[in-house]
Formats: structure tokens, sequence, C-alpha cells
């Protein structure tokens, strides 16, 4: 195929990812096989195409979905470590998969098993469920952004990124819908266990009559027609209806075999405390010499209690309080422990100045006198704050950012700067990385007028 966009091979991006080679063109991003400098890995660096850099509106959306996907945790997803923006390109990075997509896995015309169609299922629909959760939708859950691992795993990938889609819809769905990532699952699943041509599979889901092969169970069946149906109001209602769906088929065709963890939280009841089940036999009656003898030992143990009150308040001696702070909370419960004194961690903060699991501060103070078994009240560090990335944010979502993770908004410094929106953060300071405590301020430096 004939090179279509400049070569960004052996570029660095912000002085931290070089591109290494170019490992897929699609039809909004190319993506590169990169190497993180800093962490000293490899990583997936995507870019949008050159020709989309002109539409501002593209590349919002590009930005802000890098920003939601920064902060999604998730074993089914493919984890994006960082983004940022390069001569004026916006950037995203992810961990790189070194396994094959569901493309590939199709592209050799092999076909997905019916067992392990549910555990596929099973997957994708509990990935959805989180991302539904989230406020998330994919937007375009196809079979390049499905990644297939050994023992029946998935992850998915760029859950909400901006796509082109054609003529007929939006070129970038602003707004994204579960339903439709449901109807999408549904379809990979028909083509992984049918083996039919993406234009096939097409014209059988328009037309409504799907073609199946003998030994595909009527739970799946039903259960790809559900998905199907979901974007007409008669399928699945939300993702995590897929996901018990799917659970059911899973317990019904292997009802000795335990299922994948993770299950909604949700869904686990305590058992209340008046259905606590009775005892499966009656307590055993005591003779009488056992009871005097119960008795006597409980006599002598409220005796020794007494007596152990009595030597903490009335006989006991003070000891000095031991220099906790700066030392970690492990080193400090022995240090508390060696003068019979307790500790208890009354709270967390972040703090630059002390590393993380160190104590910050303590009370009673250092050199204090105190009698034996007093407890310690000590706070322990969480370590350093880290600035995060905030470049190409609106100025909301950036304070919402700061916000959300214990800094403060400090001064807004307004200046024309080429190649971002309006109200769109440029520049941070302290800059993206910089450790601080918890409460420091940020000042943020945002876009007048866009060029």
């Amino acid at each position: 195929m004939t090179e279509k966009y400049p070569d960004w091979r052996g570029r660095v991006l912000r002085k931290r990812y070089r591109l290494d080679e170019r490992i897929a063109l699609g039809r909004t991003v190319e993506v590169f096989r990169g190497y993180d400098l800093l962490e000293e890995k490899e990583v997936a660096v995507k870019l949008p195409l050159p020709h989309l850099l002109s539409d501002r509106e593209f590349c919002d959306q590009f930005r802000a979905a890098a920003y939601r996907a920064t902060r999604l945790r998730h074993p089914g997803l493919v984890e994006v470590l960082d983004y940022g923006l390069e001569e004026d390109r916006p950037f995203v990075v992810e961990e790189l998969m070194d396994v094959r997509s569901l493309h590939e896995v199709l592209e050799t015309g092999k076909r997905m098993k019916p067992l392990g169609a549910l555990y596929f299922a099973l997957e994708i629909s509990r990935t959805l469920a989180y991302l539904e959760k989230q406020g998330v939708a994919h937007g375009s859950l196809d079979e390049r952004h499905i990644f297939i691992f050994p023992n029946r795993k998935a992850k998915v990938s760029d859950p909400g990124f901006p796509v082109v889609m054609g003529a007929i819809e939006s070129p970038f769905p602003v707004f994204l819908n579960i339903q439709r990532d449901i109807r999408d699952l549904g379809y990979l699943i028909y083509r992984s266990v049918t083996s039919r041509s993406k234009q096939e599979a097409m014209d059988d889901v328009r037309r409504g009559k799907l073609k199946w092969d003998r030994e595909i169970p009527p739970r799946l069946q039903r259960f790809v027609e559900l998905c199907l149906q979901s974007t007409e109001g008669r399928g699945f209602a939300t993702a995590r209806d897929a996901l018990w769906d799917v659970v059911s088929s899973l317990r019904e065709e292997l009802p000795m075999a335990p299922l994948p963890p993770e299950e909604p939280e949700e869904e686990k009841e305590e058992t209340p405390a008046a259905q606590v089940a009775p005892l499966p036999h009656p307590l055993p009656r005591l003779s009488r010499w056992q009871v005097w003898a119960g008795g006597g030992l409980l006599a002598v143990a409220v005796v020794l209690l007494v007596l152990w009150v009595l030597s903490i308040f009335i006989g006991g001696t003070k000891v000095e309080v031991p220099n906790l702070v700066n030392v970690s909370v492990e080193e400090a419960a022995r240090m508390a422990a060696d003068r019979d004194l307790g500790l208890l961690v009354v709270g967390k903060e972040y703090d630059a100045a002390v590393k993380a699991d160190y104590v910050i501060s303590q009370d009673p103070k250092p050199g204090e006198m105190v009698r034996k078994k007093t407890v310690i009240k000590v706070l322990q560090s969480l370590g350093p704050l880290t600035v995060p990335n905030l470049v190409g944010l609106s100025l909301e979502d950036a304070r919402a950012v700061l916000e959300s993770r214990g800094f403060r908004v400090g001064e807004i410094i307004y200046k024309e700067v080429a190649g971002y929106s309006e109200n769109r953060v440029v520049e941070t300071d302290p800059p993206y990385g910089a450790k601080l405590s918890s409460g420091a301020a940020v000042n943020l430096v945002v876009n007048r007028k866009g060029k």
C-alpha cells in the first residue's frame, strides 16, 4: 500500500515515548510499537491520522476519551497508561498487546466452540457491565478492539474513543449507547461460532434469519438473538442483564464448574441475623460439678483481670514515648511494643516529604511520659501526590480531576496558544509528574481563544 502519511518512526514523544515501528493503520488512528524510556518497557502508542487533526471536535473528543480511559481499571480492559500532545497532535499510550485480536482469529477461519463462546460472552459482558457502571459505553466494539488470551480470557481496547462510521451515522458518536455495544457483542459471537463472513453475517442480521449449526445450543442462540435485539428495545436493557443471562447459561451447561470471580458486588447479600440456621443438635445439659468448676474458673479469670487493671492505673510505671515520625508503620509498631505501648493508625494522607507507609505525625508527642499500655495515634503517609496530565482537557474537567485527586486549583492564567480549542488547558504549574502533598495548589494555563 502506498504510504499516505508522514512517517513518525524514531520520534520521541514528550521526551519519553519512542516510536519504533507502525503496527496498525485504522480509519482514525495509526498504532506504533513504542518504548517507554522512563519505565523501560514496550508500549502501544496511538495517534489520530493527520487528516483528522484539522477537525477540532474530533481531537477534543479524542483527548477527553483518553482522559476517561486513564481512570478505568478492570482486568477486561487494555490499560491506558498516559496521553499527551506532540506538535499539536494528540496521542495515547496503552499497554502493548502481544496476543492475537479477534479479527486475526476470525481471519484464520477457525470457529469458536459453543462453550468457549459462552465464556467469551461472559468476559466481554462483564467488561461492558463495568463500563456501564462507570457511565461509559464503548461505541465501536468490533473484532479489532478485542484481544484473545489463553484460558478463555479477553480484553477490550479503546472504550469511548471517537470513530468514523460512514455517512448514515454521525462521524464520531458524541452520545454512546450501551445497547449498541450489546448488539455488537451478539454480532461478534454469531460470526465466531458460525464462521460467516462479515458481509454474510450482516445480511443474516438485517434479514433477521440467523443460520445456526446443529451443535450450537439453544441457550447460546437465544443469548445472541437477545443481544441483537437490544437496540430495538426487545433484548437486554443493560449489560448487567446480559451478564447474568450468560452466567445462568454457563451454570446450566456446567453446574459443578466454578465460574470466574468478580461478579457484581451488588448481588452479594449477607444472611440476615434473623435467618441464621438453628443449631443441628441441642446443647447438652451440664452436671452440677461441671457448673461449679466453670464458675471457679470464671472467678479466677475475674481476679486476674482486676489485678491487671490495677497494675496499669496504680502500680504501673510510666515510659517515655519514642519518636515515630519518619519511621515505617511496621517499625513504629515494634518500637511501641518494646515499651509496652500500643499503636493505632487514625488516618492516611498524601505527603511529598514522607515516604509511603511511614509516620507523618503522632500523639502523644515524642518524649512525653505516659503509662504503659497507652495507645499512640499516628497519621500514615500515602506518599506524594503526582500532578496528573491535564493538557487538552477543558477547564471544567481539569478542575474536577484536580479536586478528585486531593489538589486545589490555584491561579488560572489565560493566554492564546495555537492548536488548542478555547478554554482548554495547555500547561500546568507545577508540571505533569510533579510530586506534591494533599491540598497543594496547581496553577492552570488555559487557552483564551482557539486559532
